[in-house]
């Protein structure tokens, strides 16, 4: 595990730096493939400070959520400094980051009037790039960790997400599917394909009990996000794409 790094003394999480530089990576595909999405420059400068608030808003506060739900039937669990506690020491949720930026993107289209389909077409690049980098900041850490093998090493789960991530990442910038199938939205394809993938490797994950009902938090969250990602493919010409034949 390496934690942190140290430059010119000064410690630095490497959670922290791998998340952000995924982040940075996100951007700069967005902003190269702009024009693909109808983006202007002023565009993305928006679509990165509303994806960067809800990614970082909704992972912190379904952290919250789930601890709290976890511990609110404990003693004095309503005493004040508990609260406060929660609130600053409760983990990062990845589906609270993907959904949060889900969220504030979904604003930033109605407010500035923007494409929805583009709009999340370009988060999906942006949810793969994160992804990537965010889950060797895990295993740099040493949260998210996997089960034990029999020669009592954990198994490298989060390099398995990671991988999972960034060969879905390399596929569509090669295959490019917003250009070969332009009236298939992609995100929630990606919903889909990652709910799924994600159901199978919280199997594969040995870190503390983390649900109910024999399933993980991750595992109900995916199971609901399926269907609705499947309605939405369906529905996508009433949902989040302009209807055809519209006449201004």
């Amino acid at each position: 595990m390496l934690p942190y790094v140290y430059i010119d003394g000064f410690p630095f999480a490497m959670y922290a730096l791998m998340g952000l530089s995924g982040y940075l990576v996100a951007i700069l595909i967005v902003l190269m493939k702009r024009r693909m999405f109808g983006l202007r420059i002023q565009d993305v400068i928006f679509f990165t400070v509303f994806a960067a608030i809800g990614i970082l808003g909704g992972a912190r506060a379904l952290g919250v959520i789930v601890q709290t739900l976890r511990r609110i039937s404990a003693p004095n669990f309503w005493d004040m400094q508990r609260l406060i506690n929660l609130a600053l020491k409760s983990g990062w949720v990845f589906y609270g980051a993907l959904l949060g930026g889900f969220a504030m993107l979904f604003l930033l289209a109605k407010l500035k009037r923007l494409d929805m389909k583009n709009i999340f077409n370009a988060y999906t690049y942006v949810a793969l790039a994160f992804l990537s980098f965010a889950r060797l900041g895990c295993f740099f850490t040493g949260c998210c960790y996997g089960i034990t093998l029999a020669n009592s090493a954990l198994f490298p789960v989060q390099l398995l997400e990671a991988g999972f991530s960034f060969a879905a990442l390399v596929a569509v910038l090669i295959i490019r599917p917003e250009r070969r199938w332009p009236e298939i939205p992609l995100f929630p394809v990606y919903l889909i394909t990652y709910s799924a993938g994600r159901f199978v490797l919280e199997f594969l994950r040995g870190d503390a009990t983390r649900g109910v009902w024999l399933l993980s938090t991750s595992q109900w969250i995916a199971l609901a996000l399926i269907p609705l990602s499947i309605v939405w493919l369906v529905k996508r010409e009433h949902w989040f794409m302009p209807k055809k034949n519209s006449k201004t």
